[in-house]
């Protein structure tokens, strides 16, 4: 029974503070660097920016994990396929959100192109599908997501987000809106093992919410981040190595009233694509 009223007090809370997660942040590595995302260039940009997808030269698939509050029905998972093409990039994803009788679904094409060296451009198609309870219809509906990234310099990246600007409906009682939601940030190569990145999020469903993050670069093959964020406030910690042609990342981060939450991800490098 404690189980029970502590599962639907944090669902409630958590719809409030992450509603429609499918548009919240993939890939431990940004989640360590408080959610900063939009102007970061990596596999996981698939989810969080497509246009961070365009100079991606790997055939890649990748899964990401995380355990909210080590509680299993809060649970969101991530998987990705990214195809660099002579014409662009392409790429393909799924995520999930949720349990049985509560769940998020989202399927996603995207599309990402360079336009020179200071400009990259990326769109997503999405199929949303979400679920309460079997005794309620399944609700679906169709939106888009648009992201850009500028190199203003060598060192120095800007990067803009909206998912669903058209604010689709879902076909309830009350005709709920999937909320809007933009991002606005930059990230900036303090050194050649240093890289410092904000950005700010607004969610049409929340307030907005600032983020920072830092990443180091010790080793070769090794890295250490760390980041807060506002809304809510959270603090975040967590490690990559790359062994291969295999990326593995961790990362933790801290609520004070929530608890801790885990994530991880892993992203496989199959084949190089030659510019």
């Amino acid at each position: 029974m404690k189980r029970s009223l502590l599962l639907i007090g944090l669902l409630l809370f958590g719809y409030h503070c992450f509603s429609w997660d499918l548009s919240g942040i993939a890939g431990a590595r940004s989640n360590a660097m408080g959610n900063c995302s939009v102007s970061l260039s990596d596999f996981w940009s698939i989810q969080n920016n497509p246009a961070g997808m365009a100079d991606y030269r790997f055939f890649g698939v990748g899964l990401s994990y995380e355990n909210r509050f080590f509680m299993k029905e809060l649970s969101f998972y991530n998987t990705a396929l990214v195809m660099p093409m002579k014409i662009g990039t392409l790429g393909l994803s799924y995520s999930r959100f949720g349990f049985e009788n509560f769940n998020e679904n989202k399927l996603g094409l995207a599309y990402a192109r360079s336009f020179g060296s200071h400009l990259k451009m990326g769109l997503k198609l999405d199929y949303l599908m979400f679920k309460f309870s079997d005794d309620y219809v399944k609700r679906r509906t169709a939106t888009f997501e648009f992201g850009i990234q500028s190199n203003i310099t060598n060192d120095l990246c800007i990067g803009v987000y909206i998912f669903n600007p058209i604010n689709v409906k879902l076909k309830t009682i009350n005709n709920e809106r999937v909320p809007i939601v933009f991002r606005f940030g930059l990230s900036y190569q303090v050194t050649k093992d240093f890289l410092a990145t904000s950005e700010v999020e607004y969610d049409s469903d929340k307030s907005l919410d600032c983020r920072f993050g830092l990443e180091y670069n010790p080793l070769h093959d090794f890295y250490i981040r760390v980041g807060v964020h506002t809304n809510p406030a959270t603090a975040s910690i967590g490690a990559g190595y790359t062994l291969n042609r295999v990326i593995i990342d961790v990362s933790a981060t801290m609520n004070q009233y929530t608890g801790v939450s885990f994530q991880s991800s892993l992203i496989f490098k199959i084949k190089e694509q030659k510019p």
